[in-house]
């Protein structure tokens, strides 16, 4: 998905790339996800000729997406703790500034994907898209509010998968 949306180092997007050359399957993915972000843009823009700005359009998903990864990680930090309290008495494990950067990022990465999908789920034609990205979300980003939120509002593309 990183590598699609161009969000990849340098280094990392020409180790895809090379992937890329030799492997057709994960060409085809990769094409479907181009084709999902082009997507995902054309309905941006349309929203955006329907009302407002792109500016503000962009201000209401960035201040969305933080909401959904600063509550994320408090939920992450906060569960751990307590977990690991019950476990045993030692002392609370410490938690370094780049673990909850690292959790932050991988919430507001699963929210992101998210929101995507729930825009193409109301395209036609993209119901499969939209379930190969939930199924994504779910097994690589399960332990995050937006795979919770998925579980919750969307359990009809699931097909009674269990990923808990």
């Amino acid at each position: 998905m990183d590598y699609a949306d161009g969000e990849l180092s340098s280094q990392d997007s020409q180790a895809v790339a090379e992937h890329l050359a030799g492997c057709r399957e994960c060409r085809q993915i990769v094409k479907g996800l181009e084709r999902s972000l082009d997507l995902a843009k054309v309905i941006w823009l349309d929203n955006l000729e329907a009302g407002g700005s792109e500016a503000a359009a962009s201000k209401r998903v960035i201040h969305r997406l933080r909401r959904l990864a600063i509550a994320a990680a408090v939920l992450v930090a906060v569960g751990g703790t307590l977990f690991l309290c019950t476990l045993h008495k030692s002392p609370p494990p410490t938690v370094t500034y780049a673990q909850i950067e690292q959790q932050v990022t991988r919430a507001a990465a699963a929210a992101r994907l998210l929101a995507a999908i729930q825009v193409l789920a109301k395209c036609e034609d993209t119901e499969s898209i939209v379930e190969q990205q939930a199924r994504y979300i779910l097994s690589r980003y399960g332990d995050t509010a937006a795979a919770s939120e998925l579980k919750a509002t969307m359990p009809s593309i699931l097909k009674g998968a269990n990923y808990d």
